[in-house]
């Protein structure tokens, strides 16, 4: 069953550090929960001023954490952009990424989130994983633009789940995520 040897899981960028989700209550802590139960050495850690986040700070403090070829890597919202970008920009690949709703499309010009999202798309930006995933659901326009160019770059598996909206706690009424963790373990 361990095909991974890490599992990391990222969370997304709130609009404000008023509205940062406790631990408790997002997904990404439970599922490294679940999966450390199962014996992977899974880990959510908790990248730099999220609400405002910038990609040479993220890319600093995630590089703190080791990976390889056969790591997976899971990204929500924003997060997921990140590790897209961060892929590309760096020339890795890993075994498996899933991404969960992800963005791109910035909100306006005020965006605070604009920096994470300053790459370019390739063609054919498959070649990052040997397997990739995108979970979907009824979202946000501009998320729902996002997910149809991540779709287009990098030609995911898509499963779509009905009203999770954006994935987040107060739109699931749960910090559970069972298909996630189902398709993390396949």
């Amino acid at each position: 069953m361990k095909n991974f040897d890490r599992i990391i899981i990222l969370h997304g960028c709130p609009p404000s550090e008023k509205m940062v989700t406790p631990k408790d209550k997002r997904w990404m802590n439970w599922l490294e929960q679940k999966l450390k139960e199962k014996g992977f050495d899974a880990i959510a850690p908790d990248l730099p001023i999220s609400w405002n986040p910038k990609y040479t700070d993220w890319k600093k403090e995630f590089e703190m954490y080791s990976f390889s070829k056969n790591s997976m890597f899971v990204g929500h919202s924003c997060g997921g952009a990140f590790m897209v970008r961060y892929l590309h920009e760096t020339g890795k690949k890993i075994k498996k990424l899933i991404l969960v709703a992800p963005a791109k499309v910035p909100v306006g010009d005020s965006d605070t989130r604009r920096d994470l999202y300053d790459f370019e798309l390739p063609i054919d930006g498959s070649k990052i994983a040997d397997e990739i995933v995108l979970f979907i659901s009824n979202d946000f326009t501009h998320h729902l633009k996002s997910q149809k160019l991540y779709t287009e770059s990098l030609n995911p598996r898509v499963i779509k789940l009905e009203n999770k909206f954006h994935f987040l706690f107060f739109q699931m009424k749960t910090n559970e995520f069972p298909e996630l963790l189902e398709e993390v373990l396949k």
